[in-house]
């Protein structure tokens, strides 16, 4: 399907709705009440929380042992991206949990400054799962939703954990879901329906404002010499066009076109590694049979899929964790999940950030400085957007240069201005914590205000 035949097809709407039906066989599966277990010494808990009848949450809690009151320590909620990927498999075992892929300990992990809380999010991504397709969130509204209700019930069975300093942190797609659902807690404490001591949002390379990606993209890929000017000024149609339909209300097709500009870019560029410009990955295949969100979905997962993690959580951590479903299938990413938020990809939630900062939560962003798909140039453009009163301000600030213990190569820089702050991650790509483990570990210390990483058992396996 070209775009010119994707923007005047009727119904699209409708399609993929008919689509999300055909797929309830695939989801029929029997309901289960909330369930959880954990290891014997307690230093871990996971389970299934309902958050809607039919609407299994799956979640994954580490506590850090290095003081005998959890409430001391801050508590961080991993929210991975996609949407449609597993926080509880790629950001628990690639990215910032005690555990590697290879299931060795993580010096790295985030586990040795706080408490580690993952969610397969939403509902139909990883080990969660619905009963039927029509149970899928459709917008992201309504994932937020499942999320206050997920973290209502987490929180009434874990009063230990009241009190504990509580962070979101979020990643890619991540980033819309974390606004969302810090606007949403916020309002909930301020109406005393929700007693928790939440302390702020973390933004790690996040699609806040998509439109403002599709735009950077052209120029950044001029200057790392991956186009040349003629390349640029076509890529740069295709934002054009996709600005056009979101303008007028046609955020599935400007969702078709970004697929389209993603395309486009790998073809100019030898298949430059979205997630890292300074590679390519000549093996990904843009001849896809699929048509639609499905086309889209199939190429993100061919180019995020690990079969070794996915042999490893339906192997040994299925068996460990004694409680899944003999019918899920754990995978890295869910196109279904992708395919029912279409309508939202393109949505920004710069008002939701504006809020936040209006509010006086901490907000924090982070960019890896070799990302492509959401790239720091790009991050730059929306946050200059903000109509938050400190933002002239936060502009005009000096950067700090950041390093590593015992290691005088810059690795990082950070602007900060009353609530808001603004990390530039030297040497990583999209995923900032598997490329630069030593910086993002010391940038989660000086956001929640922990002065130096202590140690933890190793996590039982």
């Amino acid at each position: 399907m070209t775009m010119a035949s994707r923007l005047h097809t009727p119904c699209l709407s409708h399609i993929l709705l008919l689509q999300l039906l055909l797929l309830c066989c695939l989801f029929a599966l029997p309901s289960y009440a909330d369930i959880s277990s954990g290891t014997s010494d307690g230093a871990e808990e996971w389970g299934y929380t309902d958050v809607r009848p039919g609407a299994h949450m799956f979640w994954w809690l580490y506590y850090n042992e290095k003081d005998s009151t959890p409430s001391n320590l801050p508590l961080v909620l991993w929210l991975q991206g996609g949407p449609g990927a597993s926080g509880a498999g790629y950001g628990n075992f690639h990215e910032v949990g005690p555990l590697t892929v290879d299931l060795k300990p993580r010096s790295s992990t985030w586990l040795n400054v706080a408490h580690l809380l993952f969610v397969d999010n939403p509902v139909g991504t990883g080990f969660s799962y619905v009963v039927n397709a029509t149970l899928l969130t459709r917008n992201n509204k309504q994932a937020t939703t499942d999320l206050v209700t997920f973290l209502g019930k987490f929180f009434d069975s874990h009063k230990a954990l009241h009190k504990s300093p509580f962070f979101v942190v979020a990643e890619s797609y991540g980033g819309k879901f974390a606004s969302e659902l810090g606007v949403a807690l916020k309002e909930k404490i301020d109406a005393g329906s929700l007693s928790i001591n939440f302390r702020g949002v973390a933004l790690g390379d996040t699609w806040i404002s998509p439109i403002d990606f599709l735009y950077a993209w052209p120029p950044l890929l001029q200057s790392f010499s991956l186009v040349d000017e003629a390349a640029a000024r076509n890529l740069l149609s295709y934002a054009d066009s996709a600005e056009s339909e979101m303008k007028v209300g046609n955020f599935l097709n400007a969702t078709y076109i970004w697929g389209d500009m993603e395309e486009a870019v790998l073809r100019v560029t030898d298949n430059v590694d979205f997630y890292n410009m300074l590679k390519h990955d000549n093996s990904e295949s843009l001849s896809l049979n699929a048509q639609g969100l499905s086309r889209l979905a199939a190429r993100r997962l061919a180019v995020t899929q690990s079969a070794d993690l996915a042999q490893v959580m339906n192997g040994p951590i299925r068996e460990k964790l004694g409680i899944i479903p003999s019918n899920i299938s754990w995978s890295e990413s869910s196109g279904v999940v992708f395919n029912a938020l279409g309508e939202d990809f393109m949505k920004d939630t710069i008002n939701e950030v504006d809020e936040l900062l209006a509010a006086g939560v901490n907000v924090t962003i982070y960019s890896g400085q070799l990302d492509l798909i959401c790239c720091t140039t790009g991050t730059e453009a929306w946050v200059q957007k903000l109509k938050w009163s400190g933002l002239s301000e936060f502009l005009s600030a000096k950067r700090t240069p950041l390093y590593c213990e015992g290691d005088r190569q810059t690795q990082a820089f950070v602007k900060r201005h009353k609530n808001l702050s603004f990390y530039w991650i030297m040497n990583a790509g999209h995923m900032v914590p598997t490329d630069n483990p030593c910086m993002a570990l010391k940038m989660l210390q000086l956001v929640t205000g922990q002065s130096s990483p202590g140690l933890r058992l190793q996590a039982t396996f």
